[in-house]
């Protein structure tokens, strides 16, 4: 597997190969919940902002380095379940400005300021052969990264669970069913300023597929996003929802690895895979039984999958 994988994404016209994992239970929350084990750390941005972070297995350096880029309404804690990564390479999170534990500043409610804000933490971190994994948001920060700064610092990139653009428009009606339009994300955004606390119930049932969330897990996501800054959450979505990569995704220079939750519940899965199919050098992979949050579901499938690309970008 790992000669083919290689094979298929050191040749730059190399076409989509699929894969689908069957699932795995979850760990169990008490082994990864505690953030003990990671090194937490402050980020200043060039604009004045701090951000949290937190850094793993920075001795494994060598063997690779991936930076989580989580989704929206969101922070680095839903990578805890991904925390063994750092047994064999270094893994890095961060908190964007307005969520999780960093700073509420009032402006930069725009996905390309997060972009910005992530070559501030590579910088920060001396990290020079990232691979970026973008989580549903995380995908429009990595490309508009890609396309502000080009590809000094990055090795590969990753995607999970985001279609290439959420708006319906002519000749594509493959995005995000239930944000589709500007009038549904208007919707969302007067939920958002009137009743955070009801919508973390329906964003956390939307994050799992075919096996629903646990009391207990129910009560940790639900913390983490009342965490959030809900003018800012609802400023980004508007951008968010609005961006449209897929003219870059063709010109994409290095390996991608899209991960598509087959029980997703927030996009269509042929737009998600649309993605894989448009890059050069793409491999989509399918999580059948789960859905948006598949890195939480299925966590060991999902670390050997994201390991073995890091290792093997890094040693391109």
């Amino acid at each position: 597997k790992n000669q083919a994988v290689l094979k298929l994404l050191s040749s730059a016209d190399s076409g989509l190969v699929g894969a689908s994992c069957s699932p795995s239970p979850r760990s169990p929350m008490a082994r990864h919940l505690s953030e003990s084990d990671a090194g937490l750390g402050w980020l200043v941005t060039d604009d004045g902002v701090r951000l949290r972070y937190s850094e793993r297995g920075a001795g494994n350096e060598g063997a690779g380095t991936v930076v989580f880029l989580h989704g929206w309404a969101a922070n680095g804690r839903w990578f805890d379940h991904n925390a063994p990564l750092a047994k064999e390479i270094r893994m890095v999170t961060l908190d964007y400005r307005g969520m999780g534990e960093s700073e509420h500043p009032g402006h930069g409610s725009r996905v390309s300021r997060i972009a910005a804000d992530v070559r501030c933490l590579l910088l920060k971190l001396n990290i020079e052969r990232a691979v970026l994994c973008g989580t549903s948001l995380g995908y429009t920060v990595i490309m508009s990264y890609l396309e502000l700064f080009g590809y000094e610092r990055i090795v590969g990139v990753s995607f999970v669970d985001q279609s290439a653009t959420m708006y319906y428009k002519p000749g594509w009606a493959l995005g995000a069913p239930e944000l589709s339009n500007m009038a549904q994300v208007a919707e969302l955004c007067s939920q958002l300023a009137h009743n955070l606390d009801q919508l973390a119930d329906g964003i956390i049932s939307s994050g799992f597929g075919s096996n629903p969330p646990s009391d207990r897990e129910r009560e940790f996501f639900k913390d983490q996003i009342l965490k959030c800054d809900p003018r800012h959450l609802g400023l980004l979505m508007y951008d968010h929802a609005n961006l449209d990569f897929r003219d870059l995704l063709p010109h994409v220079k290095c390996p991608v690895l899209n991960f598509v939750g087959g029980s997703t519940k927030c996009h269509t899965i042929a737009g998600i895979e649309h993605i894989g199919t448009a890059v050069p050098r793409g491999l989509n992979v399918t999580f059948e039984a789960s859905g948006h949050w598949l890195y939480w579901e299925e966590p060991q499938r999902f670390n050997a999958e994201i390991l073995e690309f890091v290792k093997m970008c890094s040693a391109e």
